[in-house]
């Protein structure tokens, strides 16, 4: 099975250089335009829109803020509001373990919505580039594209 190709701006960081093929591919990939901001869908309630709002000024403190993260930034906004929805109706039954309908006992439908969820906005927030990890990846990229070795800064 072949490798799936990198991104040219990925090799740009990692290698500080592109050579060959990787220049002349560089030449050849789509570049926006124009830059994009995603916008807020329209189907959102109030609370959806202020989370939005709230996340959209993280991801843009980080230069994450982008068009193409719009579906994720979708997504964990709704889980996000439906975690916190979750975690209130948590607050005020508070029994994790309840009174099923057969007379029997069984976990509470809202403790379990809420891990689910949980898990849901973890996953959306990695996929964001949001976790610690993932912004010390970008971190290590970025440093090594400024970074020249001792041999680029005698050429230059």
């Amino acid at each position: 099975m072949a490798r799936l190709p990198k991104p040219t701006a990925v090799l740009q960081f990692e290698k500080g250089k592109l050579y060959a093929d990787q220049r002349d591919r560089a030449a050849l990939e789509p570049k926006p335009e124009k830059e994009l901001k995603p916008r807020c869908p329209a189907r959102f309630s109030k609370e959806e829109r202020k989370v939005w709002k709230d996340i959209a000024a993280v991801l843009k403190n980080y230069g994450l803020f982008t068009v193409a993260n719009s579906i994720q930034l979708e997504l964990l906004t709704t889980a996000w509001v439906q975690y916190l929805e979750c975690c209130e109706k948590m607050t005020e039954n508070k029994e994790i373990i309840i009174k099923g309908p057969e007379g029997g006992s069984m976990y509470n439908p809202w403790f379990n919505a809420q891990h689910r969820l949980g898990a849901l906005v973890d996953k959306y927030s990695q996929n964001l580039g949001l976790s610690s990890i993932a912004l010390a990846k970008i971190g290590t990229l970025m440093l090594k594209g400024k970074k020249k070795s001792a041999m680029e800064e005698l050429l230059d």
